[in-house]
């Protein structure tokens, strides 16, 4: 099979211009000029036959739809590359190179600082960077291979998305400390009914805290939506409402420094696992491999 006369240089400032928005950024990036990433995209195109990038002055540059399948497909074949350069250069002693790893928004400062320092610690010579953001989005981003492994929870995940538990726990009720249950060992939802309920809604956490009051045999009416865990933990702490959280911080205290209590839910309720994942259909590098290693003895 004859393969397309294709070069890692060509592939790099294709996924440039995907992430930069224009070849001037692009070629800024990649330090060569605007000809260079000009031509060598025009080589690509003419490569695999087909149009990857649309130019035009009135809207900008912008990818095909098959530039950016290409853009994609590129991102994996210069992983592969990076970890085969970097296999030859260690022969099987020490790991080194670039990991990328994304997260849920809401889970990241339970998860990101304790990953990335740890396994630092471990693993001084890989390079960790982050993304963040709505689980749809780090889905995307994994597929689209913007990340090689994320931390989500075990909710609506995409097909292509292979994953591994890291923990699973029941959700609390958030409550201020003059609440008139919160000396009660644990709480049932029914018994906040008539309460203004304060929602973290960051999708897709909504539907989850939907079946959780289904399961309770209530119907779920919020009075607040607050779109981090920290504004959902002070509007508590100020009276205005209850809550239900998943991950709990370790001190019970808002950002203004107002206390707050935690208390078990009575109610047998779903659970949101949090699990890493990676897209199918390839091995992770050496690097996503350790990384994963070290999450599950982590976490």
């Amino acid at each position: 099979m004859a393969l397309p006369a294709v070069s890692p240089r060509q592939l790099e400032y294709l996924v440039a211009i995907a992430e930069t928005g224009g070849i001037t950024a692009a070629a800024a990036r990649c330090h060569v000029s605007q000809s260079a990433v000009s031509l060598a995209v025009a080589e690509l195109e003419r490569a695999l036959q087909v149009r990857l990038v649309l130019r035009g002055s009135r809207r900008g540059t912008r990818l095909t739809p098959a530039g950016a399948q290409v853009v994609t497909d590129a991102r994996k074949v210069l992983g592969a590359l990076s970890e085969l350069a970097a296999g030859a250069r260690s022969l099987g002693q020490d790991l080194d190179g670039g990991l990328t790893v994304g997260c849920y928004a809401p889970i990241a400062p339970f998860h990101l600082p304790a990953a990335i320092a740890g396994f630092r610690q471990a693993q001084p010579q890989v390079e960790i960077q982050f993304t963040e953001g709505t689980l749809p989005e780090v889905q995307r981003d994994l597929l689209d291979g913007r990340c090689e492994l994320a931390f989500l929870y075990l909710q609506n995940l995409q097909p292509g998305i292979e994953y591994a538990v890291l923990h699973d726990r029941p959700p609390a009720v958030l409550l201020p400390p003059d609440h008139r249950l919160a000396r009660r060992r644990s709480v049932a939802l029914a018994e906040l009914a008539s309460e203004p309920l304060v929602l973290l809604d960051v999708a897709p956490s909504e539907h989850y805290f939907r079946a959780v009051f289904e399961a309770a045999g209530l119907e779920m009416r919020p009075a607040y939506r607050a779109g981090s865990v920290e504004l959902a933990r002070a509007l508590v702490a100020r009276g205005i409402g209850y809550s239900l959280a998943v991950q709990r911080p370790r001190v019970d205290l808002s950002y203004e420094g107002l206390p707050l209590v935690t208390r078990p839910l009575k109610d047998v309720v779903p659970t949101t696992p949090v699990v890493l994942g990676w897209a199918a259909g390839g091995r992770l590098t050496r690097r996503g491999e350790a990384f994963l290693k070290f999450c599950r003895k982590t976490f």
